[in-house]
């Protein structure tokens, strides 16, 4: 094994090999690359001990954040149990989390044509913040961004509407409302 840096890996390659998003070829090059170069070992393993973390964060309810599907499948492949929702502009839905759910998951839908980046701010019905994400990159040609909650956050929240808004450059895109319902447990 060689600690060489030319012909190492990027990132984004070790961070889709990571996620199980590649081809049966692109695994077969960046494994045969892995095991003869340890600095690209050295990061998958890396790679390796920060998707443990955020699957150790998501059941202690401590993030909030815009995700990739690339994310969302590991830690389903991880057995982490997601519920999801979408939605439109405009539109209100009925939500709830239920005992056994560890992610909440929103897909909010919109018209990014030309926005780099978004802010995003969620109010509970009282006015109060609820949370709030800043200068979220949009990929180009998106349609859909994917916003993940820890359950527990959701279970403790109030009942009632909330309402969350998107703004690129100050300028509202997008609304939506939750009609958050609280808290269920599952009978048998």
């Amino acid at each position: 094994m060689t600690d060489d840096q030319r012909g190492c890996l990027s990132f984004g390659e070790l961070a889709d090999y990571w996620t199980s998003d590649l081809s049966t070829a692109d695994v077969e090059r960046i494994e045969a690359h892995v095991f003869e170069c340890a600095r690209c070992a050295r990061l998958l393993a890396e790679a390796d001990q920060i998707q443990a973390g955020i699957g150790a964060l998501a059941l202690e309810g401590g993030f909030q954040a815009f995700v990739t599907d690339s994310l969302l499948n590991q830690l389903a492949r991880d057995g982490v149990r997601i519920r999801s929702y979408s939605l439109d502009p405009g539109d209100s839905i009925r939500c709830s989390a239920w005992a056994d759910d560890e992610i909440m998951v929103t897909r909010l839908r919109a018209d990014f044509t030309g926005v780099a980046a978004v802010d995003a701010e969620m109010q509970l019905p009282t006015g109060e913040p609820w949370g709030q994400s800043t200068d979220v990159p949009v990929r180009e040609g998106a349609t859909e961004i994917v916003l993940a909650f820890p359950a527990s956050r959701v279970r403790s929240a109030p009942e009632g509407p909330i309402r969350l808004t998107l703004r690129a450059a100050g300028t509202v895109i997008a609304e939506y409302t939750f009609n958050h319902e609280g808290a269920h447990e599952r009978t048998h």
